[in-house]
Protein backbone atom coordinates (compact mmCIF):
# COMPACT_ATOMS: atom_id res chain seq x y z
CA UNK A 1 0.00 0.00 0.00
CA UNK A 2 1.33 3.62 -1.12
CA UNK A 3 0.08 6.07 0.99
CA UNK A 4 0.27 9.71 -0.86
CA UNK A 5 1.36 12.20 2.07
CA UNK A 6 0.99 15.93 2.06
CA UNK A 7 2.43 18.72 4.55
CA UNK A 8 0.45 21.29 3.39
CA UNK A 9 -2.60 20.10 2.38
CA UNK A 10 -5.65 22.30 2.45
CA UNK A 11 -7.62 23.41 4.98
CA UNK A 12 -11.02 22.37 2.88
CA UNK A 13 -9.96 18.85 2.63
CA UNK A 14 -8.72 18.59 6.08
CA UNK A 15 -12.09 19.88 7.48
CA UNK A 16 -14.20 17.26 4.95
CA UNK A 17 -12.28 14.98 6.28
CA UNK A 18 -12.33 15.07 9.81
CA UNK A 19 -16.00 16.03 9.83
CA UNK A 20 -16.52 12.56 9.35
CA UNK A 21 -16.61 12.06 12.73
CA UNK A 22 -16.86 15.44 14.84
CA UNK A 23 -16.94 14.66 17.96
CA UNK A 24 -13.75 12.63 17.89
CA UNK A 25 -12.24 15.06 15.89
CA UNK A 26 -13.73 18.26 17.65
CA UNK A 27 -10.06 19.80 18.80
CA UNK A 28 -8.65 19.35 15.57
CA UNK A 29 -11.70 21.04 14.04
CA UNK A 30 -11.40 23.91 15.91
CA UNK A 31 -7.53 23.93 15.43
CA UNK A 32 -8.53 24.73 11.99
CA UNK A 33 -9.94 27.91 13.04
CA UNK A 34 -8.93 31.10 14.20
CA UNK A 35 -6.56 31.66 16.33
CA UNK A 36 -5.63 28.14 16.77
CA UNK A 37 -4.89 27.90 13.34
CA UNK A 38 -1.65 29.60 13.37
CA UNK A 39 -0.25 26.93 16.07
CA UNK A 40 -0.96 23.88 14.71
CA UNK A 41 0.36 22.41 11.53
CA UNK A 42 -1.52 19.61 10.14
CA UNK A 43 -0.21 16.26 7.58
CA UNK A 44 -2.37 14.45 5.81
CA UNK A 45 -1.63 10.72 3.88
CA UNK A 46 -4.33 9.19 2.00
CA UNK A 47 -4.42 6.14 -0.17
CA UNK A 48 -7.61 5.37 -2.17
CA UNK A 49 -10.02 6.44 0.49
CA UNK A 50 -8.14 5.70 3.82
CA UNK A 51 -6.59 9.17 4.76
CA UNK A 52 -4.57 9.81 7.83
CA UNK A 53 -4.26 13.21 9.66
CA UNK A 54 -1.59 14.27 11.92
CA UNK A 55 -2.09 17.40 13.94
CA UNK A 56 1.15 18.87 15.87
CA UNK A 57 -0.38 21.61 18.13
CA UNK A 58 2.40 24.55 19.26
CA UNK A 59 2.45 26.95 22.31
CA UNK A 60 5.11 28.42 23.89
CA UNK A 61 4.57 26.27 26.36
CA UNK A 62 3.75 22.66 25.31
CA UNK A 63 3.42 20.97 21.92
CA UNK A 64 0.57 18.23 21.32
CA UNK A 65 0.16 15.54 19.15
CA UNK A 66 -2.86 14.11 17.59
CA UNK A 67 -3.43 11.30 15.55
CA UNK A 68 -6.43 10.60 13.34
CA UNK A 69 -7.48 8.15 11.19
CA UNK A 70 -5.47 4.80 9.96
CA UNK A 71 -2.38 3.70 11.94
CA UNK A 72 -1.21 3.01 8.52
CA UNK A 73 -1.48 6.05 7.28
CA UNK A 74 0.26 7.90 10.04
CA UNK A 75 3.12 5.78 9.93
CA UNK A 76 3.60 7.28 6.35
CA UNK A 77 3.42 10.65 7.65
CA UNK A 78 5.97 9.81 10.43
CA UNK A 79 8.27 8.02 7.88
CA UNK A 80 8.64 10.91 5.77
CA UNK A 81 8.74 13.82 7.98
CA UNK A 82 12.14 14.97 9.07
CA UNK A 83 11.97 16.82 12.05
CA UNK A 84 10.50 15.38 15.40
CA UNK A 85 9.89 17.34 18.56
CA UNK A 86 12.19 16.28 21.40
CA UNK A 87 9.39 15.93 23.88
CA UNK A 88 5.48 16.71 23.21
CA UNK A 89 2.14 15.89 25.20
CA UNK A 90 0.13 12.87 23.20
CA UNK A 91 -3.36 12.54 23.17
CA UNK A 92 -6.82 10.62 21.23
CA UNK A 93 -4.44 7.73 21.48
CA UNK A 94 -5.00 4.03 20.81
CA UNK A 95 -3.20 0.86 20.87
CA UNK A 96 -2.91 1.13 17.04
CA UNK A 97 -1.31 4.71 17.07
CA UNK A 98 0.88 3.53 20.56
CA UNK A 99 2.52 1.03 18.02
CA UNK A 100 3.21 3.58 15.10
CA UNK A 101 4.51 6.28 17.52
CA UNK A 102 6.25 4.11 19.97
CA UNK A 103 9.04 3.55 17.35
CA UNK A 104 9.80 7.03 17.90
CA UNK A 105 8.76 8.30 21.43
CA UNK A 106 9.00 6.84 24.97
CA UNK A 107 5.65 7.16 26.82
CA UNK A 108 4.66 8.01 30.70
CA UNK A 109 2.43 9.61 32.79
CA UNK A 110 -0.29 7.68 30.58
CA UNK A 111 -3.82 8.12 31.67
CA UNK A 112 -7.03 6.61 30.19
CA UNK A 113 -9.84 9.14 29.43
CA UNK A 114 -13.26 9.20 28.19
CA UNK A 115 -15.23 11.70 25.87
CA UNK A 116 -18.44 13.02 27.31
CA UNK A 117 -20.72 14.53 25.36
CA UNK A 118 -24.23 16.40 25.00
CA UNK A 119 -26.76 17.40 22.38
CA UNK A 120 -28.93 20.45 22.09
CA UNK A 121 -32.51 19.64 23.62
CA UNK A 122 -30.64 17.31 26.30
CA UNK A 123 -30.06 19.50 29.08
CA UNK A 124 -31.46 18.39 32.46
CA UNK A 125 -30.94 21.67 34.03
CA UNK A 126 -31.01 21.44 37.65
CA UNK A 127 -30.84 25.17 39.30
CA UNK A 128 -29.91 25.11 42.80
CA UNK A 129 -30.18 29.00 43.18
CA UNK A 130 -26.48 29.67 43.40
CA UNK A 131 -25.71 32.91 42.08
CA UNK A 132 -23.16 32.63 38.80
CA UNK A 133 -21.64 35.63 37.07
CA UNK A 134 -19.90 35.93 33.15
CA UNK A 135 -16.48 36.46 33.46
CA UNK A 136 -15.30 38.46 31.01
CA UNK A 137 -11.78 40.29 29.44
CA UNK A 138 -11.72 42.84 32.45
CA UNK A 139 -11.65 39.78 34.74
CA UNK A 140 -8.36 38.37 33.14
CA UNK A 141 -6.36 38.91 35.97
CA UNK A 142 -8.51 37.38 38.85
CA UNK A 143 -9.26 34.17 37.18
CA UNK A 144 -5.23 33.63 36.12
CA UNK A 145 -4.71 34.16 39.51
CA UNK A 146 -7.25 32.26 40.62
CA UNK A 147 -6.09 28.95 38.49
CA UNK A 148 -2.45 29.74 39.23
CA UNK A 149 -2.86 29.68 42.58
CA UNK A 150 -5.14 26.78 42.33
CA UNK A 151 -2.38 24.96 40.23
CA UNK A 152 -4.40 24.21 37.00
CA UNK A 153 -2.05 24.77 33.74
CA UNK A 154 -4.58 24.85 31.03
CA UNK A 155 -5.84 27.90 31.15
CA UNK A 156 -4.53 30.51 28.79
CA UNK A 157 -6.00 34.26 28.58
CA UNK A 158 -7.12 33.91 24.44
CA UNK A 159 -9.27 31.25 26.05
CA UNK A 160 -11.64 33.68 28.06
CA UNK A 161 -11.39 36.17 25.51
CA UNK A 162 -12.37 33.75 22.30
CA UNK A 163 -14.63 31.87 24.51
CA UNK A 164 -16.96 32.01 27.42
CA UNK A 165 -15.87 31.48 31.41
CA UNK A 166 -18.50 31.88 34.21
CA UNK A 167 -17.64 31.91 38.00
CA UNK A 168 -19.33 31.90 41.41
CA UNK A 169 -18.29 34.27 43.69
CA UNK A 170 -18.30 34.18 47.88
CA UNK A 171 -17.75 37.59 49.63
CA UNK A 172 -16.37 38.72 46.76
CA UNK A 173 -13.75 36.23 45.73
CA UNK A 174 -13.84 33.92 42.85
CA UNK A 175 -14.50 30.10 43.99
CA UNK A 176 -15.10 27.83 41.06
CA UNK A 177 -15.53 29.04 37.47
CA UNK A 178 -15.48 27.15 34.45
CA UNK A 179 -15.93 28.10 30.87
CA UNK A 180 -14.60 26.41 27.03
CA UNK A 181 -11.50 25.65 26.04
CA UNK A 182 -12.87 26.14 22.40
CA UNK A 183 -16.04 27.55 20.52
CA UNK A 184 -16.35 26.33 16.86
CA UNK A 185 -19.47 27.96 15.38
CA UNK A 186 -18.56 26.72 11.59
CA UNK A 187 -18.73 23.02 13.03
CA UNK A 188 -21.65 23.92 15.80
CA UNK A 189 -19.33 22.17 18.16
CA UNK A 190 -17.87 23.53 21.83
CA UNK A 191 -15.18 21.93 24.00
CA UNK A 192 -15.92 22.57 27.41
CA UNK A 193 -12.57 22.72 30.64
CA UNK A 194 -10.63 24.16 32.90
CA UNK A 195 -13.54 23.59 35.32
CA UNK A 196 -12.23 23.86 39.18
CA UNK A 197 -13.82 24.81 42.51
CA UNK A 198 -11.74 25.53 45.47
CA UNK A 199 -11.14 22.59 47.17
CA UNK A 200 -12.70 24.15 50.71
CA UNK A 201 -16.10 24.64 48.80
CA UNK A 202 -16.42 21.39 47.15
CA UNK A 203 -20.11 19.68 47.41
CA UNK A 204 -21.96 23.18 47.17
CA UNK A 205 -23.05 22.34 43.74
CA UNK A 206 -21.35 25.30 42.27
CA UNK A 207 -19.59 23.22 39.47
CA UNK A 208 -23.34 21.83 38.59
CA UNK A 209 -24.58 24.94 37.84
CA UNK A 210 -21.86 26.79 35.97
CA UNK A 211 -22.16 23.85 33.56
CA UNK A 212 -25.87 23.71 33.30
CA UNK A 213 -25.73 27.71 32.57
CA UNK A 214 -22.59 27.26 30.17
CA UNK A 215 -23.88 24.46 28.31
CA UNK A 216 -27.64 26.27 27.90
CA UNK A 217 -25.27 29.75 27.12
CA UNK A 218 -23.61 27.79 24.15
CA UNK A 219 -26.44 25.72 22.76
CA UNK A 220 -28.12 29.64 22.80
CA UNK A 221 -25.42 30.68 20.65
CA UNK A 222 -25.97 28.13 18.34
CA UNK A 223 -23.59 25.12 18.96
CA UNK A 224 -25.49 21.63 18.52
CA UNK A 225 -23.02 19.50 20.55
CA UNK A 226 -20.63 20.21 23.44
CA UNK A 227 -17.99 17.85 24.63
CA UNK A 228 -15.70 17.18 28.02
CA UNK A 229 -13.02 14.72 28.28
CA UNK A 230 -12.64 13.39 31.86
CA UNK A 231 -10.19 10.36 33.41
CA UNK A 232 -11.75 7.34 33.17
CA UNK A 233 -11.58 7.07 37.06
CA UNK A 234 -12.80 10.25 37.93
CA UNK A 235 -16.92 9.32 38.92
CA UNK A 236 -16.83 12.30 40.85
CA UNK A 237 -17.23 14.60 38.05
CA UNK A 238 -18.52 12.20 35.85
CA UNK A 239 -21.48 12.54 38.48
CA UNK A 240 -21.21 16.02 38.23
CA UNK A 241 -22.03 15.91 34.11
CA UNK A 242 -24.33 12.97 33.85
CA UNK A 243 -27.10 13.72 35.51
CA UNK A 244 -27.20 16.44 33.37
CA UNK A 245 -27.17 14.56 30.30
CA UNK A 246 -23.77 14.40 29.28
CA UNK A 247 -22.82 11.06 27.92
CA UNK A 248 -19.55 9.11 27.34
CA UNK A 249 -18.97 9.02 22.91
CA UNK A 250 -15.62 7.52 23.44
CA UNK A 251 -12.40 6.68 24.68
CA UNK A 252 -8.96 7.21 24.13
CA UNK A 253 -5.59 7.88 26.60
CA UNK A 254 -3.13 10.64 26.54
CA UNK A 255 0.26 10.90 28.17
CA UNK A 256 3.62 12.79 27.52
CA UNK A 257 6.52 11.51 24.83
CA UNK A 258 10.12 11.55 24.46
CA UNK A 259 12.07 10.86 21.86
CA UNK A 260 13.73 7.36 21.92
Amino acid sequence: MTWQVDFTPSDHTLHDLLRQNRLESAYALGDLQPPFRERSQFSLAQHGSNWAILLWYRTSTFTALLPFGAADGIKAILETQSSWPKACIVANMNDHYRQVLGQRYRFSNEQPMIRIAIEAGQLQAQPNGTQIEQLEDQHLGELSAFYTMNDVPTFSPDQLHNGLYYGVRRHGALVAVGGTHLINQRDQLATIGNVYTDPALRGNGYVRTIIAKLTQSLFDQGCTSIIHDVKSNDFATRQIYEPLGYRQVGSFWEGTARLR
